[in-house]
């Protein structure tokens, strides 16, 4: 009984520390859309800038290419124990 236990609990350490495939598949996927993310508030910030108005600092575009890097940081945490 005791080697069926000690097995058992060798077992579950040994896949504790996998992922499971559909958390990594979950995780690539909003990598995959964080990345667009980023691309997009990119473009917005880049198209505010180079308009030249006098008159916009392009603190929306800027706070949404923060906001979307943040999202990426994370997605790139999640991947991490991915492979």
């Amino acid at each position: 009984m005791h080697i069926l236990s000690l097995s058992l609990v060798t077992v579950a350490l040994l896949t504790a520390g996998e992922p499971d495939k559909s958390d990594c598949s979950a995780a690539n996927q909003q990598y995959t859309a964080t990345v667009n993310k980023v691309i997009e508030a990119a473009r917005a910030y880049e198209k505010c800038v180079s308009a030249g108005d006098k008159h916009s600092d392009c603190s929306t575009e800027m706070q949404a290419l923060d906001s979307s890097h943040d999202d990426f940081a994370d997605a790139v945490a999640d991947l991490k124990d991915c492979k």
